[in-house]
């Protein structure tokens, strides 16, 4: 390893409860070929051996910092992480997942040799302990030069995409930073339940205040699904959420310059997909009585607007198009059927 006291990169792993995948996530950051790095691991408050098996590691190798932090949720894990950070530039990974063995050497190269501002990647997706069971998400690559471009090509798709099919890359786990920005523009995580998609919001914010970016369609993450994961957990504060991260994201265009319909139209699409994303998860632990309180309960609580155009859903896929008509419609039967039946086929 290099000097440890100034190194290129920082990688800073959060963790929780995850005592069966944590060596496995450090032995992969540790085996990178790039080598000019450190890890923080930020182990928020585990009740398992989690912070034992960190420790053991900080203790072999001289490049690993463990952070005792109280459980305050993944974003706050990652605002502690950064105030640790000694790198030029910094990245974060999730104590559950891996990474390729030539990530950093492959996009630290580009970041350095281009003089970006930020890189991306993208990922394999594999359940639980199958890694041979993957799927890759591709992106859309793209090399921006200026402020002007970053906008159109990777901020507002980071909104939402309205191409059908082509994905931005919107986690911070996938992409490399220059603290400089960060630090200069005090640039935070937010909480989810502040804004809903923090990974996406961060780097909103982040390409606000950027000139050089780029995207390689490679997936040299490997982010693991499971039950147990943040992202299958349901929340009551989802619509708030959304509707705050509409008005940010809003405020950042207007100051871009950026048309305001812009940025409205995006946010529409966005909440159309996120929230039946979300109300789907729901659905499928409730019966078909506390599906029709619930909805009801969710639809006038949230003052729920159903007024998208007809253009709002060109861009999504069709169980998401046909599950907000038959939502909007109040066919609660037929959306608890056909979310019982992707659940249980379509999506295995």
């Amino acid at each position: 390893m290099q000097n440890v006291l100034t190194p290129q990169l920082s990688v800073i792993v959060t963790a929780y409860n995850i005592e069966k995948y944590i060596a496995q996530c450090l032995d992969s950051v540790l085996a990178q070929s790039f080598t000019d790095f450190e890890i923080i691991v930020v182990d928020a408050g585990s009740t398992d051996g989690t912070a034992e098996i960190c420790h053991t590691y900080s203790e072999k190798y001289p490049n690993i910092t463990v952070v005792d932090f109280h459980p305050d949720g993944p974003a706050a894990s990652r605002n502690e992480g950064m105030k640790y950070a000694r790198g030029e530039y910094i990245t974060f990974v999730d104590g559950d997942d891996v990474i390729d063995s030539e990530m950093y050497t492959t996009l630290m190269s580009q970041m350095t040799g281009e003089n970006l501002d930020v890189i991306y990647c993208t990922c394999y997706r594999f359940f639980d302990d199958d890694l041979t069971n993957r799927s890759v998400r591709n992106i859309a690559e793209s090399f921006c030069a200026t402020a002007q471009e970053i906008q159109q090509k990777m901020l507002l798709p980071i909104v939402s995409n309205l191409s059908a099919g082509v994905e931005v890359s919107g986690s911070m786990c996938m992409t490399i930073y220059k603290k400089r920005i960060i630090e200069q523009n005090g640039l935070k995580v937010r909480n989810m339940s502040e804004i809903y998609s923090e990974d996406n919001f961060f780097n909103i914010e982040y390409l606000a205040c950027s000139s050089r970016a780029k995207a390689v369609n490679l997936p040299l993450y490997f982010y693991r699904k499971h039950t147990g994961s943040v992202s299958n957990i349901v929340h009551d504060y989802t619509v708030p959420a959304l509707k705050n991260f509409e008005k940010q994201v809003c405020a950042i265009g207007d100051r871009l310059g950026i048309p305001r319909h812009e940025t409205e139209k995006r946010c529409r699409v966005r909440f159309v997909v996120q929230f039946s994303a979300v109300v789907k998860k729901k659905i499928d632990s409730l019966s078909l009585k506390d599906v029709k309180n619930y909805l009801n309960t969710t639809i006038k609580e949230n003052n729920l607007d159903f007024s998208f155009t007809k253009s709002d859903l060109d861009c999504v896929e069709f169980q998401v198009k046909l599950f907000w008509i038959l939502l909007k419609f109040r066919m609660y039967a037929f959306l608890y059927l056909l979310v019982k039946i992707y659940s249980r086929f379509i999506a295995r």
